[in-house]
């Protein structure tokens, strides 16, 4: 098994050029299923603690069609929760490459349930990101099959060694503007985690994840940019991703360079007693 070297902190990639009209970036991802197979503590997309949802197709490929007029990725990536669950990922990999949003199409997955896809799948997508758990561990056969496949299909796989999490979430929720934005400043998040959902751009995974969670109580839409078809889109977004101002969910959170700690699944009553929070 050959894996990508992985530096961490990753590198920060705050120039945005404009070529043929078009931001140049290094990624854009959606997040085509909230809910995973895993429980991880401090899961970045906060799954264990949202409720099912999937995107449907019309959805995404409408934020597609707007936001590929102005921006281009080096990689459009879809994540989750775990991608592998949503019962249409053949058609939404398809459907990204015919939006033209980026040249090459890639899945972050925890690869359990790679063995199941058909090979309509590996014939669509580019490359796959696998995230290698301490438990479950993925089986060498797996493995062996995993990449037997990706050879067969000439699919680049990117073996990534997930024996530790950032602990991000602030719990309670900090006031402090200075520190707040001192985190945000020095987060490679918003460099590297730019996200579509909902009609919304967002700079970093966790505004969109964090409205769910707290169910709308506090409101982190306004942390993104709207998705529209007027001719201001791409200023707005251009700024936006030059802002110095930190998010709001910027004060609930520690950011990537927070405090590294060992990988752990959340038990059910765990997991149960953190949604309870915010019911």
């Amino acid at each position: 098994m050959s894996e990508r070297a992985h530096v961490f902190p990753p590198p920060m990639e705050r120039h945005y050029p404009v070529v043929d009209g078009r931001i140049q970036t290094r990624s854009l991802e959606a997040h085509i299923v909230d809910h995973c197979n895993l429980t991880c503590v401090e899961c970045c997309s906060l799954s264990p603690l949202l409720p099912a949802w999937m995107v449907q197709p019309q959805a995404l490929f409408d934020d597609l069609a707007r936001v590929a007029k102005v921006i281009r990725p080096r990689v459009f990536k879809l994540v989750g929760g775990e991608p592998t669950l949503h019962p249409d990922l053949v058609a939404l990999v398809e459907g990204v490459h015919r939006s033209g949003i980026a040249p090459a199409v890639s899945v972050t997955t925890n690869g359990l349930h790679l063995d199941r896809l058909p090979d309509a799948f590996w014939q669509a997508v580019d490359g796959l990101t696998i995230s290698l758990y301490p438990r479950p561990r993925l089986r060498e056969s797996a493995i062996a099959s995993i990449e037997s496949r990706a050879r067969r299909f000439g699919v680049a796989l990117n073996w990534k060694v997930q024996d530790h999490f950032v602990r991000m979430s602030r719990m309670p929720p900090s006031d402090d503007s200075v520190e707040t934005g001192a985190i945000y400043h020095d987060c490679w998040l918003r460099e590297r985690c730019h996200l579509i959902r909902d009609g919304m751009f967002y700079t970093c995974t966790r505004p969109a994840h964090m409205h769910t969670l707290h169910r709308g109580r506090t409101d982190f839409t306004a942390d993104g940019v709207a998705l529209h078809d007027g001719a201001s889109l791409h200023d707005e977004i251009h700024d936006y991703l030059r802002r110095d101002t930190p998010l709001a969910a910027c004060f609930h959170c520690h950011g990537g360079r927070a405090a590294m700690e060992p990988h752990r699944m959340m038990s059910r009553a765990e997991r149960d007693a953190e949604r309870a929070r915010f019911a």
